[in-house]
């Protein structure tokens, strides 16, 4: 069974390259585009594994990290963040702390792609 990745990223060019590269590493792709839309998705789709932007609309990327994390029905899900360099360093490092990763942008896909197996390792479902 292929695993389902959700994406969290409100650039639609970023989320859709990004979807390309893991449907052609054969993950299942689901998308949102703000945060309040990926907190629903994340709770209600059963990702295997949250790619997440921390600047996004509607609801901050570090609420949901926050909101997944404390909540024993997600905190399982591992969330790798990926985030622009235009944002207050002491957010990203909050963000970091708590997720399973996390990628600056302009990131490398197989380094992406990398980090996104080794979540799965030891994975047996």
């Amino acid at each position: 069974m292929k695993k389902r990745i959700l994406i969290i990223e409100d650039e639609k060019e970023i989320s859709l390259i990004l979807k390309l590269r893991l449907e052609a590493a054969g993950y299942e792709v689901l998308q949102a585009f703000d945060g309040e839309d990926g907190y629903e998705k994340a709770s209600t789709q059963d990702p295997d594994l949250i790619l997440l932007d921390l600047i996004l609309p509607r609801k901050g990327g570090l609420q949901i990290l926050d909101d997944l994390k404390s909540d024993p029905k997600y905190k399982h899900i591992p969330v790798i963040i990926i985030t622009g360099l235009a944002q207050d360093l002491d957010e990203v490092r909050e963000g970091a702390l708590k997720a399973d990763g996390y990628f600056l942008k302009p990131f490398d896909s197989v380094e992406l792609l990398a980090a996104i197996k080794d979540c799965f390792n030891g994975d047996a479902s």
